[in-house]
């Protein structure tokens, strides 16, 4: 039990994932009368993909931003897009504290992450502003592999972007 313990106090993200493997290998015969097991380890593994999703969801958010500093053509904005990249990467190290093992995973979040924040940027800028949509389709097709490194750019507290000349 102590190992468990420690586990949930260093990360709780893996002391989730194990606990609900744990509930779906104890052999039928010594369940207590009742016990939904199944459902128990879903809800308790879900509980840590909510953290996960998390994670997701701010990669996603950070290069989102990135995309609104270097492409937007309304540099004022700058500034407010900067505070919400500050937030975002200390929300994502919080979790990363919380959970180291998904701080090792973040590299298998970030390739959706990027698709999913391109995808939101483009259509964004299509609604907002045609023309710099036209120049950004030009420099960034909709494949672009992660145009941010993971860690050295999206995860590094002192990198923005440059915006794009145009």
């Amino acid at each position: 039990m102590p190992d468990d313990a420690s586990l949930h106090d260093r990360d709780w993200y893996a002391w989730t994932q194990d606990q609900a493997a744990r509930l779906r290998a104890w052999p039928e015969h010594l369940r207590p009368n009742g016990l939904d097991v199944e459902h128990l380890a879903e809800e308790v593994e879900d509980l840590g993909g909510s953290q996960r999703r998390a994670v997701e969801s701010f990669l996603e958010l950070i290069n989102l931003h990135c995309l609104k500093l270097e492409f937007y053509p309304a540099p004022e904005a700058g500034p407010h897009w900067m505070a919400e990249i500050d937030g975002f990467r200390s929300a994502i190290a919080r979790e990363f504290r919380h959970s180291p093992s998904l701080r090792a995973r973040r590299a298998d979040f970030a390739a959706d992450a990027w698709a999913s924040a391109l995808h939101r940027f483009r259509r964004q800028l299509q609604r907002e502003a045609p023309e710099a949509a036209r120049r950004f389709a030009a420099a960034v097709p909709p494949e672009a592999p992660p145009r941010y490194d993971l860690d050295g750019q999206i995860l590094n507290e002192d990198w923005y972007p440059a915006p794009a000349t145009t």
